[in-house]
């Protein structure tokens, strides 16, 4: 064999090892590639859509404030410009993606995906809700803890133009904004294998922003203004139960490691009893929409470390926003900006 020969050879076995071992990770690029595209292909300019008397008109409301937050979040915040939300993709009330988390049954340690380019995640995103509930079941039977929900949205980051999902619609002013700064913030400041600091980074300049979103657009006395304060204040409280829930169960795994099975099972029941019947001490504005929060779904460690991964840093970002940004969040915005460039 001649060495060019050789040479082509070697390339070829080194490219199909590649293949192989890679499989999984190259089925799932296909596979999300693929529902990406349906959203893109049938994704309808903005304008088109609110001149649509087929759509309804109870989402023609809040569709036409997208522009002015797309402005308020690149002209007054700084996040940076880009054409994501100037399309609509109808999900005519369906959810179409959804995450799997897992986590260890006794440590608040999650299962990380890892993937080029972007880093580890410890959630996995599927276009495919049997895909999704049989990941889930084949993680419970290697002994995860495991939650599946449906996400109402994503940023590509920059990848793609990302359409507005019409769900993002469907709650308050206050809550679209919300929503759009954080997938936007993502397209702004991401760091790879950082993922509760690029998803509380998110949630903190998405909340924030919406509130001056609103004083700017509504006025600070207006009702919806109040209406999402309220829900904001509510958010923050329940954000520190479940965080200081979360600390208590690590705390508790670490002293009962060594403990048989049937004990720990019992004693991290107890410390998750616990912190759902202790939800009737928080003073919230609505209470009723916290006491019934875990009617549906019991918690596990996948869910408190999914919800470390949004909610466990805000405290901390609103300290830096109040002490070294002088409560100015386009100050803030700068600084991760220039920290962290994209």
């Amino acid at each position: 064999m001649s060495r060019k020969r050789k040479i082509a050879a070697g390339v070829v076995l080194v490219l199909l090892l590649v293949l192989l071992f890679y499989r999984d990770l190259l089925v799932y690029g296909v596979q999300q590639a693929a529902g990406q595209w349906r959203v893109l292909r049938a994704a309808r300019p903005l304008e088109e859509v609110l001149a649509d008397p087929a759509f309804p008109d109870s989402l023609k409301q809040n569709l036409q404030l997208v522009p002015a937050i797309r402005s308020f979040a690149f002209d007054t915040l700084g996040l940076q410009p880009n054409d994501n939300y100037t399309t609509v993709f109808d999900q005519q009330g369906k959810d179409i993606l959804w995450v799997v988390t897992a986590c260890q049954p006794y440590r608040l340690e999650p299962l990380n995906w890892s993937f080029p380019l972007i880093g580890s995640f410890t959630y996995k995103g599927l276009f495919d809700q049997g895909k999704a509930n049989a990941l889930a079941n084949e993680l419970q039977a290697q002994g995860y803890d495991v939650e599946v929900r449906a996400v109402s949205g994503w940023s590509t980051l920059g990848w793609f133009d990302d359409p507005l999902l019409s769900n993002m619609l469907a709650g308050s002013p206050g809550e679209l904004a919300s929503t759009l700064i954080h997938e936007l913030t993502h397209g702004t400041v991401f760091v790879p294998d950082s993922m509760t600091f690029n998803e509380n980074l998110a949630t903190f300049i998405g909340r924030q922003g919406a509130m001056r979103f609103l004083t700017v657009t509504y006025g600070d006395t207006s009702a919806v203004y109040r209406h999402y304060a309220q829900r904001l204040h509510d958010s923050r409280l329940f954000t520190r139960h479940i965080v200081r829930g979360a600390h208590y169960l690590d705390s508790l795994y670490k002293r009962i490691e060594q403990l048989p099975e049937q004990k720990k099972m019992q004693l991290k029941k107890q410390a998750i009893d616990r912190i759902i019947t202790t939800l009737d001490t928080v003073a919230f504005y609505q209470p009723q929409r916290y006491r019934a929060y875990f009617a549906a779904e019991r918690p596990n460690n996948a869910f408190f470390v999914s919800f470390l991964n949004y909610r466990e840093r805000q405290d901390e970002f609103e300290a830096l926003l109040q002490d070294s940004c002088r409560g100015q969040l386009a100050e803030f915005v700068a600084y991760w900006r220039q920290r962290y460039p994209n």
